[in-house]
């Protein structure tokens, strides 16, 4: 296990790779006797509204994959949005929480027009200019007026199938919404 002294130099670390893209994120690193390992602990605001796979992929794209390898496999990552405690995020709901309701969440999808909508918002903003996450999917279902839980369960289901971007939405998500429904005919 590392040293306390590793530990502040780890957090130092990931907290000087993470500052331009999430400035005001705070890094702790410590031993968990919880999970009796190295915990990854990452505390911005800008968390908020976002699921934990979200929040994951968002801080680990930015720690080059030799740095994780070397430092930080194998530990525990929590990222919390504000004064949220470890019991609020283990409660939020995660990707394998869909299964039993993606038949729904296809239908759902369908019936809002959804992956047309979003083919239409993308065409026209240049790829480069495309934000690496959900943003058009989710200013979509509110246009349709998707509910809360509709737009959670979709974003859940779009993480299901390894899909983190719009632009992944389209290319991974459409072709097995659309075999979903053709099957249910």
């Amino acid at each position: 296990m590392p040293s306390e002294k590793d530990h502040a130099a780890l957090a130092r670390e990931l907290q000087d790779m993470l500052d331009k893209s999430c400035p005001g994120m705070a890094v702790t690193v410590a031993h968990s006797p919880r999970w009796q390992r190295m915990c990854l602990t990452f505390h911005w605001d800008g968390f908020r509204g976002m699921l934990p796979e979200e929040r994951f992929r968002l801080v680990a794209k930015r720690v080059p994959p030799a740095y994780f390898e070397t430092h930080c496999r194998g530990a525990v990552w929590v990222e919390l949005a504000g004064d949220e405690s470890i019991e609020d995020y283990l409660a939020l709901p995660r990707s394998e929480d869909i299964d039993a309701r993606l038949n729904d969440v296809w239908a759902d999808l369908a019936a809002l027009n959804f992956f047309a909508a979003l083919e239409d918002e993308l065409v026209r903003v240049p790829a480069q200019q495309c934000p690496d996450d959900f943003t058009f999917s989710k200013r979509v279902l509110s246009a349709r007026k998707a509910t809360r839980e509709q737009t959670r369960d979709a974003m859940l289901a779009f993480m299901r199938h390894e899909a983190y971007t719009d632009w992944e939405v389209l290319a991974k998500i459409r072709p097995i919404a659309e075999r979903s429904g053709k099957k249910r005919r």
